[in-house]
């Protein structure tokens, strides 16, 4: 049986329209190959109280 860890409550937003952003940014592929630097891959589920998928839950990723 997994164990889930309670995820501190956060207040919702800001909200944004994924039409907002670049045709490149809607896709999974953000490099071409001749790009330089080490590539990594992220994964994840997003999993309610319940460890139930959330449908259609969108994860924003940030890289500074």
């Amino acid at each position: 049986m997994s164990t889930f860890l309670l995820t501190g409550s956060q207040t919702v937003g800001p909200f944004f329209s994924p039409a907002l952003l670049r045709e490149d940014a809607r896709r999974n592929v953000l490099t071409k190959p001749e790009t330089a630097g080490e590539r990594i891959r992220i994964e994840g589920r997003v999993l309610d109280g319940d460890g139930v998928p959330v449908p259609d839950a969108m994860v924003e990723i940030w890289q500074a």
